[in-house]
């Protein structure tokens, strides 16, 4: 890993003299007016619009053309590149998720909560479900790429600005508004596999000028598909016999149609044969030799089967007298289908009455073979896979009125209304009670004769749908709003002329998540629920003042009033200071407060359980030990709401230097610091147990003394401090007949993240610990010649510890109870993407894109073993190489 951060920045420093910012400079913002003069315009971070499109804050941005190039076929697949985003984001791929098919970006690691995500700088609807079942979250894989214009990125915290959620920065998706013409595009991708393909087709069509014609309409249409992607298609994950990499056979006795053994004991006395229509393991040494195994990785998919259609159309119209009428509207629909593993009788036996992990089986048994004694069977219950099927529906419209010189001001109003509804069906789970009585005889607790395990068409249809029922969540949000704001000088000062910003905003936000009433109800022990419902009301105001003290030194000051009806009021300041030390030299610094507030999961939020996993109870196992089993125990826990939360509070500071050494080079160094204290959480389960004394009632013990479980409310704890430096780099130079070179780096250092699990706690760093990297960097180069473009883009994140937390010192045991201190971490991960494109056909754009040229696997992640992916699908994937191909016709 050293080796590996010492090339990151020695290609950093040795691109730095002949490369530019995609942060330090918002170059394809700034664009000239029909007259020749340049036009202001508003830059993420600021509502003052502007010709110098740079700011005392850091902001990157992603071109069209750059996503074009990149392959990415997802929004979270783009923005989860990005270097500045750490541990917290997601995508659809993750297992066993409370969001499935969702995508969240967690900018400075600080979770998908504190990164506000707007479309046109106004905000979106959140996802139906609640991310870890308790904050909500902006499903920003809702918004297709293929209407995005450009991605502004500001890595600053702009509650003065936008209001809650904009702590670890923004992103904002600006999405294209002026088009004339026909236009058809098409990829079609595919893995080294042949599998994971991909169909993408889009038609965006668009007439009228606003400079010829006063006006402009155009629509998009698009469509993508995405094949899934079993674990056992992959190397890492071709068998759950995981021995090759020094750990356990996975591979699981528990089986379908099933094993038969002698019913002594809690698991069952000696192997008697497979149940019939089984083809037993002949494997030599392995513990499930001649029986009939489940293997796990043939049922757990690490891709999703996705599909995603959007219609977007927007339109502006010139009313006269400098007043424009606007509007633009998204209508979309993401379908999403995984399956992961089946559960076993030893899942729902061990927790239940009979406390063992076979079925009996009586004499007179379909399954039982003999005619005089009773059998035991280890069971899969795979009659019905266990599937999730997602449909997410999501609409977001805004109308509004601008006027750029409107008495001198150039002014704005809008109304918006976005709109999230997401159906969960999930299939393949058991009803507990009709297993405990359908299946079984509620008087002995034995199978009863009228039900055959592992051919579900003997069995009574009826009776199979109640076991298996078919289960539909909803979740259904809403946010509407309606803003006004206008940006002017006011007067000139002897260094520049005084602007200001002015806004107000008032919002309603509504929030309904519904489980099935099976769920709901508990009838499924495997499965925990909880349900939402609420709304509220915030109003705000907000100024904005850009003052020049000198004509080489600019302030910004701006401040923010929200009133939200649930819980108060807050106000919120942020000042800047940008100083141009020489015409080429600048140097910058900002510090902002900023807020979360509840989100309504949280303050009406049903009590819930979930599983804690990994948990070392420090009173009956003082010491780590592989025998223990309170060492590593999985600990159901009930999470409830709290009415009376208070908002989230945070602090930040950033401070950097922008060198343009030429027009067509520039150089940022930003250091970041941000404290975030009064966090929303239920107490860290580890930190809890190491002092429970101080939280009774939290930890709920059985009379032998063992931990039931753990009882957690929502509640105001602690606080999380990081500080870090981003480097952003980006250059273009003619290199004569061999074209034009454009070069970019951006570089993301996260040394410490210090963590206080409850106020007044000492400070843990947790960086460099689990899902946690201190360093990721993405390295580009562009090249253009005539019809051709290429590019090669190089892409790392560091390596992690395997501990949760800094003082966990477990590492991996093997089947012998060795340790294996090679997997006591996930390494880091280079990969390499490259470009080709060609436009010298006529009115056609052609391209081809290679993703993971070197067809580098995933890193082992040892503690997603047990959940049969075996890597982390937060910064690794399995796709492996993956070819694009694409064209677009211009008609």
């Amino acid at each position: 890993m050293l080796k590996r951060t010492m090339l990151a920045k020695s290609l950093l420093l040795a691109f730095s003299g002949t490369v530019v910012v995609s942060g330090g400079t918002a170059f394809a913002q700034t664009t000239p007016t029909p007259t020749g003069e340049l036009q202001r315009v508003e830059v993420t971070g600021s509502r003052i619009k502007r010709i110098d499109a740079e700011t005392a804050s850091p902001v990157q941005v992603i071109t069209r053309d750059q996503i074009d190039r990149s392959g990415a076929k997802s929004v979270s697949e783009l923005l989860t590149s990005v270097p500045a985003s750490n541990t917290g984001s997601f995508n659809e791929n993750a297992v066993a998720s409370f969001t499935p098919g969702a995508g969240g970006v967690s900018l400075r690691g600080l979770g998908a909560q504190a990164t506000l995500i707007l479309i046109n700088g106004r905000r979106v609807a959140p996802f139906g479900f609640a991310s870890g079942g308790q904050t909500t979250f902006v499903d920003v894989n809702s918004i297709p790429i293929e209407v995005i214009e450009r991605v502004e990125i500001l890595l600053d915290g702009a509650s003065a600005i936008y209001g809650s959620d904009a702590i670890g920065g923004v992103v904002n998706l600006i999405l294209r508004r002026d088009y004339a013409g026909v236009q058809i595009s098409g990829d079609l991708g595919t893995s080294s596999e042949s599998d994971a393909n991909r169909r993408t087709i889009s038609l965006t069509a668009g007439k009228g000028s606003m400079a010829s014609d006063g006006y402009n309409i155009f629509a998009n249409l698009s469509h993508t598909g995405q094949d899934s992607v079993s674990a056992n298609r992959r190397e890492l994950t071709q068998s759950a016999d995981f021995r090759r990499y020094g750990l356990l056979d996975l591979r699981s006795s528990y089986a379908y149609p099933g094993n038969l053994y002698v019913p002594t004991g809690a698991t069952g006395g000696a192997f008697i044969a497979p149940v019939a229509g089984c083809t037993p393991l002949n494997e030599p040494g392995a513990a499930t030799n001649g029986r009939c195994i489940y293997q796990a990785t043939d049922h757990q998919d690490v891709i999703a089967k996705t599909s995603r259609d959007s219609l977007f159309v927007a339109g502006t119209v010139d009313l006269g007298r400098g007043f424009e009428l606007f509007s633009d509207a998204v209508i979309s629909r993401t379908k999403y289908a995984a399956e992961s593993p089946s559960y076993s009788s030893s899942t729902y036996y061990s927790t239940g009455t009979l406390n063992n992990t076979y079925i009996v089986l009586p004499v007179g048994h379909p399954n039982n073979p003999s005619a005089t004694d009773e059998v035991g069977i280890r069971y899969r219950f795979a009659d019905v896979p266990h599937m999730t099927e997602v449909q997410s529906d999501t609409q977001r419209a805004v109308f509004g009125v601008r006027n750029r010189d409107f008495a001198g001001w150039d002014v704005e109003s809008g109304f918006l209304y976005s709109h999230s509804n997401t159906k969960v069906i999930t299939t393949g789970l058991l009803n507990d009670s009709v297993l405990f009585d359908g299946v079984l005889d509620p008087d002995t607790g034995k199978a009863r004769n009228t039900f055959t395990f592992g051919n579900p068409a003997a069995n009574d249809a009826g009776l199979m749908g109640r076991l298996y029922p078919t289960l539909r969540d909803t979740g259904t949000t809403s946010t509407s709003s309606l803003d006004a704001r206008g940006s002017r000088e006011l007067f000139q000062l002897p260094a520049g002329p005084l602007q200001v910003a002015l806004g107000a905003e008032v919002r309603r936000e509504k929030y309904l998540s519904t489980p099935d009433p099976l769920t709901a109800s508990g009838a499924l022990s495997v499965l925990g629920a909880s349900s939402s419902e609420g709304s509220r009301t915030i109003s705000a105001l907000y100024a904005e003042l850009s003052v020049p003290i000198l004509k080489n030194l600019e302030a910004s000051i701006a401040g923010r009033y929200d009133h939200y009806s649930d819980f108060g009021s807050t106000t919120n300041p942020k000042f800047g200071l940008k100083y141009k030390v020489l015409p080429n030299l600048a140097l910058r610094a900002t510090y902002a407060e900023g807020f979360r507030a509840p989100a309504i999961t949280e303050t009406t939020q049903t009590p819930s359980s979930g599983f804690y996993s990994g948990i070392r109870d420090p009173q009956l196992c003082p010491t780590p030990d592989p025998a223990n089993a309170n060492c590593d125990l999985s600990l159901q826990t009930f999470f409830g709401s709290n009415p009376n939360l208070k908002p989230e509070r945070s602090k930040s500071m950033t401070a950097g230097i922008v060198f343009d050494p030429t027009d067509d080079l520039s150089i940022a160094l930003d250091f970041y610091k941000i404290k975030r204290r009064n966090e929303i959480a239920g107490i860290d389960p580890d930190y809890l147990l190491a002092h429970e004394a101080d939280y009774p009632g939290y930890v709920v013990r059985k009379a032998d003394g063992t931990i039931d479980y753990l009882n957690l409310q929502y509640t105001n704890l602690g606080s999380t401090r990081i500080w870090g430096f981003d480097i952003d780099i980006k250059g273009r130079f003619n290199l004569g007949e061999l074209g034009k070179l454009t070069v970019n780096a951006a570089y993301d250092q996260l040394p410490h993240y210090y963590v206080a699990n409850v106020k007044d706690a000492p400070e843990l760093d947790y960086a460099g610990t689990y899902q946690q990297p201190k360093e990721r960097w993405k390295l580009g180069f562009a090249l253009d010649r005539g019809p051709w473009a290429a590019n090669l883009t190089f892409n790392y994140t560091g390596g992690f510890l395997r501990a949760f937390t800094p003082s966990d010192l477990s590492c991996p045991y093997d089947e012998a109870g060795t340790n294996r201190p090679e997997l006591c971490s996930v390494k880091s991960w280079l990969t390499t993407d490259v470009y080709l494109g060609y436009k010298g056909f006529k009115n056609w754009d052609l391209g081809l894109t290679i993703r993971n040229l070197t067809n580098r696997a995933a890193p082992l992640d040892e503690r997603q073993v047990t959940r049969y992916t075996a890597f982390n699908s937060q910064f690794h994937n399995q796709l492996g190489r993956y070819v694009t191909v694409g064209a677009k016709y211009t008609f």
